[in-house]
């Protein structure tokens, strides 16, 4: 409950403060990792929510991104699977167009060989949808980075 309240309190600052809350994100984003990792379901979907409101108000997606990808190598497993998800679900909302994929790609590619199976499984459907929106790019730079075809 006081995770969820956080969350909600740091959601009304951000409608509130808008383009003005852009020098807390450093500050708010590694919190917000660790809330990916709850226990619970509904505080991860809630700061994944408030991760892609600071996207929508506060700054572009790929300046969100350059800091959030340090999530990838976050300690608990279910932060390194929620940004995984984070980033799913910021290419369907936003596009490949206003990130820079090829900066987040080896993030992804370090996950496949993860000790965790639901990290590993994540890291497929971000491949994937990243795959859905650039095309074989993707694929040619899985190859070169030793990632087998077949996978």
């Amino acid at each position: 409950q006081v995770a969820l309240l956080g969350l909600d309190v740091l959601g009304a600052f951000v409608s509130r403060l808008s383009g003005r809350f852009k020098s807390y994100i450093g500050t708010v984003l590694m919190p917000l990792i660790d809330r990916m990792g709850d226990a619970k379901d509904q505080v991860r979907e809630q700061a994944q929510n408030l991760i892609l409101k600071l996207m929508n108000e506060v700054a572009p997606p790929m300046y969100i991104w350059e800091r959030l990808a340090v999530g990838f190598k976050h300690k608990n497993y279910r932060s390194r699977e929620g940004v995984c998800l984070c980033l799913v679900a910021t290419l369907n909302i936003y596009g490949a167009q206003l990130l820079t994929l090829s900066k987040l790609v080896p993030h992804l590619c370090i996950a496949f060989g993860d000790s965790n199976s639901q990290v590993r499984d994540a890291a497929i459907l971000a491949i994937v949808e990243v795959y859905r929106h650039v095309g074989e790019k993707v694929r040619i730079d899985l190859t070169k980075r030793g990632i087998p075809p077949g996978r």
